[in-house]
């Protein structure tokens, strides 16, 4: 299978957050390796900072993590993950990309999946995703579940998904899509 597009989805708690940073540097050994699609950044404005997007501030980080990357494309609209999800499907249709390979932390792919799953059914896609994990915050053999932030940033994410179904954007037919195969 050929990979059309690589996507990077901001973590808004600081821009470039260090989470950002390790998916970042997953594209630049993707790239090494052949793997030369091109890339979405995706994130807009984020609480403290009304001058730089999140996409923005990933591209600087990029700038300086590899000579690898090229076509890119910044989507700065986005404000939460199911804006990143919506906003980056924009681009993918008007490109009519089909494989996509999404670049993020272990712990927000469940929801990914749900929200992206979600979007592809309302908007009709065919669309194949392939979830790649970043490397771990804090380098080497650590896992998920060892970092410190590991336990809020669960219930961070369980308190999003419910906020999701609460506002239609995840339904329960996506998440039974998801568990009854």
């Amino acid at each position: 299978m050929t990979i059309d597009v690589r996507i990077v989805l901001g973590a808004s708690l600081k821009a470039p957050s260090q989470l950002s940073k390790q998916s970042l540097k997953n594209l630049d050994k993707l790239a090494e390796i052949g793997l030369e699609a091109p890339i979405i950044l995706s994130g807009g404005f984020y609480k403290g900072n009304k001058n730089d997007t999140e996409a923005s501030l990933m591209l600087n980080e990029v700038n300086k993590i590899s000579e690898h990357l090229r076509s890119i494309y910044l989507e700065t609209e986005s404000r939460d993950s199911s804006e990143n999800v919506q906003f980056s499907l924009d681009i993918i249709q008007e490109h009519g990309w089909k494989n996509i390979v999404i670049i993020d932390q272990p712990l927000h792919f469940f929801q990914l999946k749900l929200l992206f799953k979600h979007y592809i059914r309302l908007r009709q896609l065919d669309l194949n995703l392939i979830f790649v994990p970043a490397e771990g915050v804090y380098g080497g053999n650590v896992k998920w579940w060892q970092y410190s932030y590991s336990f809020v940033y669960f219930v961070y994410l369980a308190l999003c998904t419910c906020y999701y179904i609460l506002k239609g954007k995840i339904t329960f037919r996506d998440i039974e899509a998801e568990f009854i195969r």
